[in-house]
Formats: C-alpha cells, sequence, structure tokens
C-alpha cells in the first residue's frame, strides 16, 4: 500500500483556496481584476454582511462564449498566459487561473456571462466545488458572478473572520484603491442594499483622489512627476501635516496593479525627509509605469506585493520625485505654512490660547529683553560678527533665499507666550516657534560643517565624566571616530567610564554627558545595525535639538531678526529635522473670517 497519494480536486482547490482567498475582500479583488482584464468601463460590487453571505461583481466587458466559461472554472485555466516567456512579462492583473475554481470550492458560486455577438448567455451553478447546473440564460453582455455562504464548507476558515463591519471595511479600502488606479471605470460599491461608493468615470485621477483621500486634502495635495527612459513616475503626495497613523492611505500603483513594497514605503518616506514627524505617514498615490518584463509580480499568492528586477534606481526616482513635489510646493510659503487648524466658528468665548502663569498672551519685545542662562553665541544671532551663521555662510541682510530674503518677513511684531514669534508678511500673520526654527538652522550649519569636514570645537574648563553600561560603551567604541569628527573629544577613564574633554562649539549643553548617551541610545536602537549615513544624520537632529533654543527663552528684537534672517536662508525653513513645521500663517482671509468681516 502506497503512503503518497493524489489529492481529489475539490480538496486540492480547497487547499488553494487558503492562499488565494483569505476573507471576503479577496474573493472582491481577484473577481474585479477580472473585470478589469475583460476591458469592463462598468463595475458593480454588491455585498451583504461584510461580504460572508453574499458577493456579486457584475460588468459590461467582453464576456465568455459557453466553453471558454466552463473551462474558466477549471484549475490554471486561464487565457492571459500562453507560453513560459509570459510569466516575466505579465501584463494583466490576473494570470494563475486560480482563483475562479478557488472561490467556487469554498462557497455556492453562480456566474452568468454573455460576450458581444451573442444573444445567449451562460450559468454555471457551483456548490463546494461541484457543478450543479449549466445552462443558457438571458443576459446583458458581460459577467456577473454570485458568491453565496462563503466558507459554509470549511468552518474552521469562517471562525477567524472579524465582525462584518471590519470585512466590509476591507472591501471598501480595496474598492478604493482600484478605484484610483483606473479612473476610467465607473466602480459601485453597495453594502446591505445601500449605496455606499459611487465612482465615475468622468472622474480625472485628482477628483478621485480628493474623493478617497478626503476634502482636507484638496488644497494640500501636490503633484509629482519623473520620467527617463525606464519608467515614468505621476501622481499626488500631500502636505506633511496632513497625515495618518498608518500608511494605508498612500496607494501605490506599478503597472496600474496596486501593489506593498516596502522599499517604495521607505523612497516615499525619504522624499519627505525633515517634513514628516516620526510615526506619522503621508497621504496620496504614486503611479509607478515600468517595462512588464522589469518586474515580478508571482512573488505572492495574493499578488500584492512585488519585486524589481533593478531597484535601486526605482527607489531614488521616487524619493526624489516626492521631493521636488514638496520643494516646489514650499516655493510658496504663505499657501504652505497656512493653518487650517482654526475653528470656523467661534464661540462667545474667543479664541483661548494657553498662557504661562502671570504672563500676558502678547507684550512687546521691549518689555521682554532679559539675559538667557546660556550665552548667545556668535554662531546664532551676532549680525556683527563675521563666520558661521544660516548655512555656515555668512547672511547677508537683503540677500537672496530659498523665502525670497525678508519679503516673506515684512514686520516683527513681538513674541507670544515665550514660544512663538509673531511676524507679519504679505499672507497675513505668521507665527514662528523658536525652538523649532532654531533647531532647522543649527541642523543646516552642521550638515554643512559635517560635508565640509570642517570641526570647531570648545574645550571644556571642567572636562565631564560619563558612565555608561556594556552596551553603551560598546557603541561608544564603534563611534568614536564619528564622534570626533563632529568635534568631540571623549578619552577613555578607566573601565566604561570615559571622560568629555571638549564639545563643538556650536553646543551649549550645560552638561554634555546627556546628548552622548541621546546619541549611543539612536546608535544601540537601530534596527539591523543601519547604515552609517543614517546614523550621522540622526546624530545631527539629536545635536541641533540639544542646542536648540527651548521654549520660554524671551528674545529682543535683534535675536528675532537674526533668527528669521537665518532661517528664510534655510534650504528647507518650513520644518524642523523631525518635521515639525517652523511657522503657521494665518492668513487675510482666515482672519477675516474669524472676526466675521466676511462669511
Amino acid at each position: 500500500m502506497t503512503v503518497v497519494r493524489i489529492l481529489p480536486e475539490i480538496l486540492s482547490n480547497q487547499i488553494a483556496a487558503g492562499e488565494v482567498v483569505q476573507r471576503p475582500v479577496s474573493v472582491v479583488k481577484e473577481l474585479v481584476e477580472n473585470s478589469i482584464d475583460a476591458n469592463a468601463t462598468r463595475i458593480t460590487i454588491e455585498i451583504e454582511r461584510g461580504g460572508k453571505s453574499l458577493i456579486r461583481v457584475s460588468d459590461n466587458g467582453t464576456g465568455l462564449a459557453r466553453d471558454d466559461a466552463l473551462l474558466s472554472i477549471e484549475r490554471y485555466a486561464t487565457s492571459k498566459l500562453f507560453a513560459q516567456a509570459d510569466l516575466f512579462s505579465i501584463s494583466t492583473m490576473g494570470f494563475r487561473g486560480e482563483a475562479l475554481p478557488s472561490i467556487a470550492s469554498v462557497s455556492k458560486f453562480t456566474m452568468v456571462t454573455r460576450p458581444n455577438g451573442s444573444d445567449i448567455g451562460t450559468r454555471i451553478d457551483i456548490t463546494g466545488g461541484k457543478i450543479q447546473n449549466v445552462s443558457d440564460a438571458g443576459a446583458p453582455v458581460g459577467t456577473l458572478v454570485e458568491v453565496k455562504h462563503l466558507f459554509f464548507n470549511t468552518p474552521a476558515r469562517k471562525k477567524f473572520l472579524k465582525s462584518d463591519a471590519t470585512e466590509a471595511g476591507h472591501v471598501v479600502d480595496v474598492i478604493s484603491g482600484m478605484a484610483l488606479g483606473h479612473s476610467h471605470i465607473q466602480f459601485r460599491l453597495f453594502l446591505n442594499g445601500k449605496l455606499q461608493k459611487n465612482f465615475s468615470s468622468a472622474d480625472d485621477l485628482f477628483q478621485r483622489c480628493v474623493r478617497i483621500l478626503g476634502r482636507d486634502v484638496v488644497n494640500k495635495l501636490y503633484p509629482l512627476e519623473f520620467s527617463d527612459a525606464v519608467l515614468r513616475i505621476h501622481g499626488y503626495c500631500s502636505h506633511p501635516l496632513i497625515t495618518r497613523s498608518t500608511s494605508s492611505k498612500f496607494f501605490l500603483f506599478v503597472n496600474n496593479r496596486l501593489v506593498y513594497d516596502r522599499g517604495l514605503v521607505s523612497a516615499i518616506f525619504q522624499g519627505y525627509k525633515g517634513r514628516i514627524m516620526k510615526g506619522r505617514f503621508p497621504m496620496g498615490v504614486l503611479f509607478i509605469t515600468i517595462a512588464y518584463d522589469q518586474v515580478d509580480v508571482n512573488v505572492h499568492p495574493a499578488k500584492r506585493e512585488i519585486k524589481f528586477f533593478n531597484s535601486r534606481p526605482v527607489y531614488l526616482a521616487v524619493s526624489e520625485a516626492v521631493n521636488k513635489a514638496l520643494m516646489a510646493a514650499q516655493e510658496n510659503a504663505g499657501a504652505y505654512s497656512a493653518s487650517d487648524t482654526l475653528p470656523e466658528k467661534v464661540g462667545n468665548a474667543g479664541l483661548n490660547l494657553p498662557r504661562n502663569p502671570g504672563q500676558a498672551p502678547c507684550q512687546k519685545a521691549e518689555q521682554q529683553v532679559i539675559e538667557w542662562d546660556m550665552p548667545v553665541t556668535q554662531d546664532r544671532f551676532s549680525p556683527e560678527k563675521k563666520g558661521l551663521s544660516a548655512g555656515g555662510t555668512t547672511i547677508q541682510e537683503n540677500g537672496p533665499s530659498p523665502l525670497g530674503g525678508y519679503s516673506f518677513f515684512k514686520r516683527i511684531l513681538g513674541q507670544v507666550l515665550g514660544t512663538y514669534i509673531l511676524a507679519e508678511s504679505d499672507d497675513g500673520l505668521v507665527l514662528i516657534d523658536q525652538h523649532a526654527a532654531h533647531e532647522r538652522i543649527l541642523y543646516e550649519q552642521l550638515s554643512k560643517r559635517q560635508a565640509s569636514l570642517e570641526t570647531v570645537r570648545q574645550d571644556l574648563i571642567v572636562p565631564e565624566t560619563l558612565d555608561l553600561n556594556a552596551r553603551e560603551s560598546d557603541a561608544l567604541s564603534k563611534i568614536q571616530e564619528e564622534l570626533t569628527s563632529f568635534g568631540f573629544d571623549i578619552v577613555p577613564f578607566g573601565g566604561s567610564t570615559y571622560v568629555i574633554k571638549a564639545i563643538p562649539s556650536i553646543i551649549d549643553e550645560k552638561e554634555a554627558a546627556p546628548l552622548i548617551v541621546d546619541i549611543l541610545e539612536n546608535k544601540i536602537q537601530g534596527k539591523n545595525d543601519f547604515s552609517k549615513k543614517d546614523w550621522l544624520e540622526q546624530t545631527l537632529v539629536t545635536l541641533s535639538c540639544h542646542s536648540a533654543l527651548r521654549a520660554n527663552k524671551l528674545m529682543n528684537f535683534p535675536e528675532m531678526k537674526r533668527l528669521l534672517t537665518d532661517l528664510e536662508h534655510c534650504k528647507n525653513a518650513l520644518h524642523c529635522p523631525h518635521g515639525r513645521p517652523t511657522m503657521v500663517t494665518l492668513t487675510k482671509d482666515r482672519l477675516e473670517k474669524l472676526f466675521k468681516r466676511v462669511v
């Protein structure tokens, strides 16, 4: 008696269904992809109870003749591949020939289809993988597939489905994504008999983006473009402040296929570098058009993951496209930094801004002049002294800048809450976060110094002792050379104790030890021992953050003027290195609405 045996066809189909059909949304995705491949211009999706009791997808595509319809429910039967070479140049959404038989094996399945040029359609009924009926049927041109009681014969799998609302939410998300990728197709989605989504074929890509991403992105979506001999990239990316807690609202398409690729997500973040806060994800849509033989879509059963044969130029192009789109948007600094967070309607209490105890909401700078408990260094605000200022070069009062020099800030009005500088611009009222602004200035100074290998250090009058644990001591030994290049002089003092003899001159830390510990923690926590370039970047951010002005540090007019001048000459003046905004603009229109001067 043999031990190895061939599985019955129904059982093998159910096993295959475990990979292809994981939940109702898998069924919807496979059926809609078939409709797209059939050149449909109208696709209707109907689901009940999250797709557990009913999934119905109908289209006006090419339809199938009777013999083709019967073949389509056989495993590995497809009209999209004919030879082995075709597998390495796939241009269709589907290609394996597994979806329909897999779906039919775990449901009560009905397909009604009629090709153009035929007066009679074909109806096929299947229950749990067994054909129950094949008959002629009256039907419009196209195909309708009805899937009832999904997983009725595999209760263990059905038990792992989530609530109806959760499953329906997954369906809404995938239909929204596919609608973005095919704006020439009308998509209608019905949930429990009610129309939930209706995407018109008259929509352009921007309109689809607004419908799917939400109306809060209407004025905060920026077009991105890139093209060369190998690929073309286009789409939209959101303002860095328009973010979500997951990456689910940034839709990625490769040759119009909705995909997920970690490398593409990382490339997008690289484009947002220095503009978006940690733990937040931008919104948008990105299309990559590339030769079919340069991408492999046959790497995962769900066909969601892909692999580029030469990924590096693709990722670099994506990063460049996103960065250029955001840089172009920042040229209109007033619109880019305009606040959309204030309420349209203000109650009787008005705007209650938080304040420090005993401090008026806004005071003139002349009333605020006090000495800082850390010296104001030449690197910061000393306009009379030649040397480093913003970007490591001497600032000319009326020289050109990314924000147009002093043409952006017309007049400094004062300081609010000891934290925000108030200024007037052509667009309205500007509030500048002095810590975030100074952090950006110092970061760009440090970056230029590092790039030019210019090390400016100051010896400590009293060297500082640094006590580390074993892991921190090991990390320090690995980055000693880089810390020296920044201007630190740290020497061993026995065991895991070190002495800090000098620090970079740009730093005004009272204690340097906490800064070194932060740097070491970033090194230790870095995943996969991230590259030296990434570590240096993070160290520059940490250095600038520790050295920047703190909140509640009162400033006089010359100091505020120096800060804003230096900020205007930064390459990315509108964001601190952590991605927070350095300034917020209250436009004239916004102010007039708040004061009910206009409706």
